[in-house]
């Protein structure tokens, strides 16, 4: 059976693309708040869908992250999204707005 090499570089992108981005350290901060627990005592798991659960002190909460370059907005399950915006809006037209 002959493999698609489409296919095949499509699934290596689409890996590396997960692989690069790591939203963990913010989940882990956000969790530590919400948690009240330490940062240190926290583990934190992170699924292939962006989504990342965090436990410690007998607690857990599971937070989605959407992220773009470096850029991340993060949601404690239930909540909206939040953080910087993943879109830079266009600019100013030369002399200010009409």
């Amino acid at each position: 059976m002959a493999r698609h090499p489409l296919c095949l570089a499509m699934l290596a992108c689409a890996a590396v693309a997960c692989a690069s981005v790591d939203a963990t350290p913010m989940v882990r901060a956000r969790a530590a708040d919400d948690l009240t627990c330490p940062e240190s005592t926290l583990r934190v798991r992170r699924d292939y869908s962006g989504t990342y659960t965090a436990l410690g002190c007998g607690k857990r909460a599971t937070y989605r992250s959407v992220c773009e370059g470096t850029r991340c907005a993060l949601a404690r399950e239930g909540e909206s999204l939040q953080g910087e915006p993943l879109s830079t809006p266009p600019p100013e037209p030369v002399g200010g707005r009409p």
